[in-house]
């Protein structure tokens, strides 16, 4: 496949962004009034509202062979409801700072994964380095501070491990992904999602059956907001650019999205802008225009 990209390409990987973007603050006043569990189920139910139906106004179905629902089963685990549990409760013991310079932690294992088990993205020097300045620019942007207060003990720790842990399912599923094969995009979203909204609902009642009583108004619209941006529509978008590019290409996103949250609690909420948010954007768009550098010089076939 070629390695160079198209316009179209960081489109959809700008409207990914905004789509990933978004599941911060809602998952915050989630988490506040709903078990965690019941959070990644109720998101992923909804996703599957929207999607299964969405499919089959495409003309698709979820008709598959057995071996075909085996691997819509896997990226369901590892993509979603595994990493969505996670990090959900993970948060809940983790200041917003730490949190989100473990999450710039998924290019780097995806890139080194990709390096072993897909053979077009071979883990080149300039794409070394072009990673390492977009984790510089996620270290600048939430302050190097977060650094010295990762925990070592308690539940700090445990929240910690969990996100981190979450971080490899998605870098897994981005190469799982790839390795497998895409279906057709529509049709991969829904049937994923509709297992993973399955494996959720079975955990969380299994986990906490009385999780749903009495919860807050404010608390629904959060999870029904997760459901249709960040899952539905960024589950659909990731599937089509994982398709087009391939997971390394993707994982950009992961240092764009909270330089976007930033921008976008400056715009809606008058939150100061400081100079470190400038010099993050500048060191990951440059860490992402030295990964791309050899690509667009030497372009590959895989």
């Amino acid at each position: 496949m070629p390695k160079t990209s198209h316009p179209l390409d960081w489109l959809i990987l700008a409207l990914l962004v905004v789509a990933w973007g978004s599941s911060f603050a809602m998952t915050k006043i989630a988490v506040a009034h709903l078990d965690a569990a019941w959070i990644m189920a109720l998101r992923l139910s909804i996703a599957a509202l929207i999607l299964v139906p969405y499919a089959w106004s495409c003309g698709e179905t979820l008709r598959a062979p057995t071996k075909t629902w085996r691997k819509f089963s896997l990226l369901a685990l590892i993509g979603h409801a595994a990493p969505f549990f996670l990090i959900t409760w993970g948060t809940q013991f983790v200041a917003s700072g730490v949190s989100g310079l473990l999450m710039g932690a998924i290019p780097l294992f995806l890139v080194v994964l990709a390096h072993f088990f897909l053979p077009g993205e071979p883990l080149t020097l300039p794409k070394s380095a072009g990673f390492l300045l977009g984790f510089a620019g996620i270290v600048v942007l939430i302050g190097p501070e977060a650094l010295f207060t990762l925990s070592l003990s308690g539940e700090e720790l445990m929240g910690e491990a969990a996100i981190l842990l979450a971080c490899l399912c998605y870098a897994v599923h981005g190469i799982a992904a790839k390795r497998m094969g895409i279906e057709d995009p529509v049709k991969q979203t829904a049937s994923v999602c509709l297992a993973a909204a399955l494996m959720g609902l079975v955990f969380a009642g299994a986990t906490n059956p009385s999780g749903l009583h009495g919860v807050a108004p404010v608390a629904v619209w959060s999870v029904i907001g997760l459901g249709v941006l960040p899952t539905a529509i960024a589950t659909l978008l990731m599937y089509h650019l994982i398709h087009r590019t391939g997971p390394s290409f993707v994982a950009y996103s992961n240092y764009l999205v909270p330089v976007y949250a930033v921008l976008l609690g400056a715009l809606l909420l008058g939150e100061a802008l400081n100079w470190n948010v400038a010099l993050a954007l500048a060191l990951i768009l440059l860490g992402i225009a030295v990964s791309r550098w050899q690509s667009a010089a030497k372009p590959e076939t895989a």
